[in-house]
This record gives structure tokens, sequence and C-alpha cells, in this order.
């Protein structure tokens, strides 16, 4: 039963993130993401458990930098799957309803504040 629940959470991060990708508020790949965080769009970064060390490295540094919260979650090629893509090891979450809605599901153990998602930038 336990693995059935953690089975449909799985899922539906995943299905919020291909709706996200529909509706063309993600981005994926390194140079997008990057360019995402450092112009103020990324809401959330989500980034592949199976990543390289340097690859993590980077995306929490950029991403404390900007105070942009990372979620570390699946697979390359689960993610990948979830925006009908080749395998992907970083991903930006643009929308701040769609950021919200994958951190409530992904059940984190420390949510995050609402202001942290609600903020602007100029």
């Amino acid at each position: 039963m336990k693995t059935l629940l953690k089975r449909q959470q799985n899922t539906s991060v995943l299905g919020l993130l291909g709706l996200a990708n529909r509706a063309r508020q993600t981005k994926g790949g390194s140079t997008a993401v990057k360019e995402s965080v450092r112009t103020g769009k990324a809401r959330l970064v989500i980034l592949a458990t199976d990543a390289s060390d340097g690859t993590k490295r980077w995306v929490t540094r950029l991403a404390e930098m900007h105070t942009v919260p990372v979620l570390e979650q699946h697979t390359k090629n689960e993610l990948g799957d979830s925006l009908d893509h080749t395998p992907k090891a970083v991903l930006a979450v643009l929308n701040r309803h769609f950021a919200s809605g994958i951190i409530e599901k992904s059940s984190l153990q420390a949510p995050l504040k609402t202001a942290d998602l609600n903020r602007t930038r100029q």
C-alpha cells in the first residue's frame, strides 16, 4: 500500500510537469534553466536524482543565489518522458501555480513559503 501511494505521488508530480510543459511553462536542459533562473522566470528547479555531482553543485548554487527552490526528484529518463523529450537532468518550472502544486505533491518535509513563489522581479 505504501509503495502504491508513493507511485501515485510520483505519477501526479510527473503529470503536473506534463501539464506545465503543454502550457509552455517549463524549460529543460542546462542552458535554458540557467537563463530562466538568471532572468527571474524560474519558480522551481527540478534536479534529477541521477544527475552528475557537478550538475547538482552548479544548479544548487545558482538557485540559492537567485532564491529559487530546488527539488531533487525522479530520474533523467522520467523527467524527459514527462516532457516528451530526451532525458533531462534539470528542469525549470516557470509558473508559480504549477510550481506550488509540484511542491505540494512531492510532500517536502519543509514546505516553501508562499512568498518565495509569489516574489516579483524587475
